[in-house]
């Protein structure tokens, strides 16, 4: 059987280490090129992958392969020209965060999705980390009762962040800058966890000069949801590279957890008993004996989901409800941002 031919726009980090190797591995699936301005970077990314096509335009990497499935992995201020593009040429598209720049751009493409019934997912992958999927799991159950305050934390080394230390970067020109471009992350954790949330509280603090470009380095956010309180902390001053240790109390119990493990918080203190949720997240790789197993990352698990909802009618690994639900909460925290910071995107 031939296989279904996928488009990738955009060579950075995104579309070159995660989104062609997850793709290349689908075995239904042939990534049939790389687009991307800057043609030598596209033949580099299809030269080291051994993919047959670099192109400079979408409109081009669509008339040479006739890919069905585009994959957009350029700066959000792109996306809804090239996602409405690709979906009225006949092709199911797949969007990395942050969804669009407006909830007007993102409207306008979950219209063009329904007027011509392709598919549109868009890369909420860190809900398909191991720590969130168990913490959804313990939460579905009702282990830890009714959800009474979630709190999470993204906290970056600034001097490490190529976001913070880069003042071109794209995330510096929309608003709410680099923090519009990690809030996402978050909120879909959150709204995987309670359901829709409304924006409460936003506050940005300035305590470093090292980056003049960005109007804050502490930032704190808190929405409400229907089961309780959400609170999302955001830093760029650990000295540690990332912290991303998480908190939600229940009713019945309290819970931490991160990418990797999910534990009641009563039993953090004991390491013996720590030790067993680390041991259970590693189990993942032995299974079977023999040699260690590569855990799937989870734009692999995200992008193996979203073939299978492509071409077998799986669920959504992000519905457009969704997405667009995160894109409201974002441009609501990122015109608060910039009007409590005296800030101008742009």
């Amino acid at each position: 059987m031939a296989k279904t031919k996928v488009l990738v726009v955009g060579s950075g980090q995104a579309g070159a280490v995660k989104h062609v190797p997850a793709f290349a591995q689908c075995p239904e699936i042939e990534v049939a090129g790389v687009c991307d301005p800057d043609l030598a970077r596209a033949q580099r990314v299809a030269r080291e992958h051994g993919l047959a096509g670099a192109f400079t335009s979408l409109e081009e990497g669509l008339a040479a392969t006739g890919a069905t499935i585009i994959s957009i992995c350029t700066p959000p201020q792109t996306h809804r020209d090239l996602a409405i593009y690709a979906l009225e040429h006949g092709a199911d598209v797949l969007l990395e965060k942050p969804f669009t720049i407006t909830l007007r751009e993102a409207a306008e493409v979950i219209a063009a999705q329904e007027k011509t019934g392709r598919k549109l997912s868009v890369v909420h992958q860190n809900k398909f980390n191991w720590g969130v999927m168990e913490m959804q799991k313990i939460v579905q159950r009702g282990d830890a009762g009714r959800v009474l305050h979630l709190g999470l934390t993204w906290m970056t080394n600034g001097d490490q962040d190529r976001m913070v230390i880069d003042p071109n970067f794209w995330c510096h020109s929309i608003p709410g800058g680099r923090w519009a471009e990690s809030l996402p992350h978050q909120l879909y954790i959150a709204y995987a966890l309670v359901g829709r949330m409304r924006l409460l509280y936003v506050a940005g603090r300035k305590t470093t000069d090292k980056w003049p470009w960005m109007a804050a380095d502490e930032v704190d956010v808190v929405l409400e949801s229907e089961p309780g309180y959400v609170n999302i902390r955001m830093s760029a001053n650990p000295q540690e590279a990332k912290r991303r240790i998480n908190v939600l109390h229940g009713t019945k119990a309290s819970y931490m957890f991160s990418y990797k493990i999910a534990m009641p918080l009563a039993e953090r203190p004991r390491a013996k008993r720590a030790g067993e949720y680390l041991r259970r997240y590693l189990a993942l790789r032995l299974r079977g004996g023999g040699a260690p197993k590569v855990v799937p990352s989870p734009h692999e698990r995200l992008i193996r989901q979203f073939v299978d909802y492509v071409l077998h009618d799986a669920p959504n690994p992000t519905s457009p409800e969704e997405a667009y639900h995160v894109e409201e909460l974002t441009e609501r925290f990122g015109q608060e941002f910039d009007r409590q910071m005296g800030r101008r995107p742009g």
